[in-house]
């Protein structure tokens, strides 16, 4: 039996709840409904099981999905914290007016849609008159010109380098915030003891910062993982399966082929992937402090 105050308590959050339920666990329970079925959107879905399951298990072209996830969580994750953590440690050594316009300028791309950032890079990258091609003929090395998102070794990695710029900012930022909240008498007892300002940023700031780190992994993971617009915008998985992911792959089986079933499947699964990825972070860095 609830209280008066219980119940007054469960009126405060049933607003929130009632939004939470219609945008988010109802149509999450309806995408695993429909992840069991046959369903082409138009006639009665026919219940499979574990059909969708089994098939995605077989499926090639979902494992190379998965394989372009996992590179791309390279530029997404690591190189946007590692070059973070760089310019942290060398901001956190300049001038405060220094550090001000510095962190202001590598934070601006994150402000920006990432499909509107990808429409201007795939002008960047563009073969015939992007900037970046005809710098490199410009100063003599036109045999490095290519057609970065239409070749099948560079255009993942191209793609990728434009999230690793979008995201270091934020990273930068974040990493930032967390020096502001350390003991600066820390730093000052190890700067006496004649530390370099490597080994107190290696022995000291880093450690320290380990909440923030666990942070930008856990949002930068989701993004990695759940990675479409910026990909769609740029090359829509090409050329051929080079930059495919999982999210894009979804697409095309739910909206160009009509296999809705098999899409909410590869949706389902992906959600699962968030989920222990961010689990297993969680867990690591708690275990590490």
């Amino acid at each position: 039996m609830f209280n008066k105050s219980g119940m007054q308590n469960m009126l405060y959050i049933l607003p929130s709840l009632l939004i939470y339920s219609v945008f988010l666990l109802i149509p999450l329970l309806i995408t695993f409904w429909a992840s069991l079925t046959e369903w082409d959107g138009t006639s009665w879905p026919v219940f499979i099981g574990l059909g969708n399951y089994i098939r995605m298990l077989l499926d090639p072209v979902f494992w190379i999905s998965i394989g372009n996830n996992a590179l791309l969580l390279l530029f997404y994750t690591l190189f946007p914290i590692i070059i973070g953590l760089a310019l942290c440690s060398f901001l956190s050594a300049a001038r405060p007016a220094e550090r001000s316009l510095l962190r202001i300028l590598f934070f601006l791309p994150y402000i920006m849609p990432m499909a509107v950032l990808g429409v201007v890079w795939r002008w960047l990258y563009n073969p015939a008159f992007g900037p970046i091609d005809q710098l490199l003929r410009a100063i003599g090395l036109p045999h490095m010109a290519r057609a970065w998102l239409g070749d099948f070794d560079w255009a993942l990695a191209a793609v990728g380098m434009v999230a690793t710029w979008y995201f270091f900012g934020f990273c930068l930022v974040l990493f930032m915030a967390g020096i502001q909240r350390m003991d600066p008498s820390l730093l000052e007892a190890a700067e006496l003891e004649g530390s370099s300002h490597r080994q107190k940023f290696m022995r000291i700031t880093l450690p320290s910062l380990l909440p923030e780190i666990r942070v930008a992994l856990l949002l930068t993971v989701i993004a990695g993982i759940k990675a479409f617009d910026l990909v769609y915008v740029m090359t829509r998985g090409g050329p051929g399966t080079s930059t495919l992911v999982t999210n894009i792959y979804m697409f095309q089986q739910g909206f160009d082929l009509r296999h809705f079933g098999y899409a909410s499947a590869v949706a389902i699964v992906g959600m699962g992937l968030v989920f222990i990825i961010n689990g297993l972070i969680h867990l690591a860095i708690r275990e590490r402090r």
